[in-house]
């Protein structure tokens, strides 16, 4: 049976055992109505009997008219009046026939006695007499037993109630019990479902033991665990695939970066073999060479340095991705103080206000931190080179987890269309001509801050300057 029906029971079981109660109460009422109402006709008829015992004495001792006429009324009346009586039974029935008998008896002697001689009148009214009182003795027993009926019918209405109550109470009880084990027999095996689910056992199904609810909640159950099953397994063989190729991946970038750093250190010699045998050259056979041949000679020099300068940005690029981080705890001020220092035969000649704000103090690897100072605050002075008045901002603050630190200049700026290349390996947003560089900068500063689990994004407009941000997790520093 379904839980949604047993509930259904439950909730209708008062109903149909008050629809019980008021028919038991409503037939009890009916008897007991009926049994009152000939309990109160016995009385009138034990009146009637006694009035007419009274009007026979009195038409004994004084005769007339008016005492037949009221005898005859009575009598009458009587008759009437057990005319109304009803019996439930044979007991009754017997009662009922012999006091209606009875008065038809009295009737005759009443008749005898209004028209016989006074000579008889003496027998006739003790014959009366000894009648009435049979039938005051019949219908007092009636009267009895129609208070006993009243009696008993209130003791089985009583009774009747109380064995409904108690029956609602028990059909309640069994119905709440069953669905109460039926329930927790499926929540438990359930639960154990789950248990087994989150221990790894993806093949477990539980026991489908009824029809009801709770069977179908199994059904659904073991149907998500074949899906997990089913899901699980393609995960674990694109796992399988993922690690396979991250491995790959892993060892081709491994195998990319000591390529990379490999060439980059072979190609250094020959680069300055290059440049000083073009020095040579140009020292010794100056003299002989025309402009042309002196200026072919100093793109060859200018060429060389610069892609001297490219095999050190990408070497530096490379150890970026290798080295480990030794974490301390920076003075970001006195670091940022430092590099600008290094920076100043960069900046000879020139007119640069640094404005340097109160820096928090962060945990970081002591070269990766000062590498990435060195790329901002070189780009700054470098994409300043045209502002007489050259302003770079340094600022920080702590926000949630993080420490925030900017570098703002008043330089060349950027188109924020490009800003997603902005920090790719060998990306660069303005030409050689314009302004030098192999592209690599950012990328180390990317790569540096990644590594310290931080972020790095910029903001720029052309003409107006940029501001590039890097922001650190920000740990506990001792006093």
């Amino acid at each position: 049976m379904l839980i949604k029906t047993q509930l259904r029971l439950v909730a209708l079981l008062p109903a149909v055992f008050v629809l019980l109660i008021g028919s038991v109460l409503w037939g009890s009422r009916i008897k007991i109505d009926q049994a009152r109402t000939d309990a109160e006709v016995a009385e009138k008829v034990l009146l009637s009997n006694f009035e007419l015992n009274v009007l026979t004495q009195e038409y004994l001792l004084y005769g007339g008219k008016r005492v037949e006429s009221q005898l005859r009324i009575r009598h009458q009346s009587m008759g009437e009046l057990l005319a109304q009586l009803k019996y439930d039974d044979i007991k009754e029935q017997e009662l009922i026939d012999a006091l209606r008998h009875g008065h038809q008896e009295l009737g005759s002697l009443y008749t005898l006695l209004l028209e016989g001689k006074i000579q008889a009148r003496e027998q006739l009214a003790g014959v009366l007499l000894v009648r009435a009182q049979a039938i005051r003795a019949k219908t007092r027993q009636f009267a009895d037993i129609q208070y006993q009926q009243v009696l008993e019918f209130q003791r089985l209405a009583d009774k009747s109630i109380m064995v409904a109550l108690v029956l609602l109470a028990a059909c309640s009880v069994a119905l709440l019990t069953l669905m109460t084990r039926r329930l927790m027999q499926g929540i438990n095996e359930l639960g154990a479902g789950m248990r087994r689910v989150e221990a790894g056992n993806l093949q477990y199904s539980i026991p489908i033991s009824s029809a009801d609810e709770m069977g179908a909640l199994a059904q659904v159950f073991n149907g998500m665990t074949r899906k997990l099953e089913s899901v699980a397994d393609d995960l674990q063989q694109r796992s399988t695939v993922l690690s396979r190729r991250t491995v790959e991946l892993e060892t081709a970038n491994a195998d990319l970066e000591n390529f990379s750093y490999s060439v980059s250190h072979d190609l250094r010699a020959p680069l300055r073999a290059i440049d000083g045998f073009a020095s040579i050259l140009r020292e010794d056979y100056a003299p002989k060479l025309d402009e042309e041949g002196r200026r072919l000679f100093q793109v060859v020099s200018d060429n060389t340095r610069k892609m001297a300068q490219l095999i050190n940005d990408i070497l530096a690029f490379s150890r970026a991705g290798r080295s480990e981080l030794r974490l301390t705890t920076l003075d970001m001020n006195a670091l940022v103080q430092q590099v600008w220092q290094e920076l100043e035969p960069r900046r000879a000649g020139r007119v640069i206000e640094l404005k340097l704000a109160d820096l928090p103090a962060v945990r970081g690897g002591l070269g990766a931190i000062h590498q990435v100072l060195q790329n901002l605050l070189d780009n700054a002075v470098k994409f300043t080179r045209r502002r007489e008045a050259a302003v770079i901002e340094v600022a920080g603050h702590r926000e949630g987890d993080e420490n925030i630190y900017s570098i703002r200049d008043n330089g060349a700026g950027f188109d924020m269309a490009y800003v997603g290349k902005l920090f790719g390996l060998f990306q660069r947003l303005h030409s050689m001509e314009e302004f030098e560089g192999t592209g690599v900068g950012l990328s180390i500063v990317k790569r540096f801050i990644t590594k310290h689990g931080g972020r790095v994004w910029a903001e720029g407009k052309t003409g107006e300057g940029a501001t590039f941000w890097f922001a650190l997790p920000a740990e506990t520093i001792a006093e």
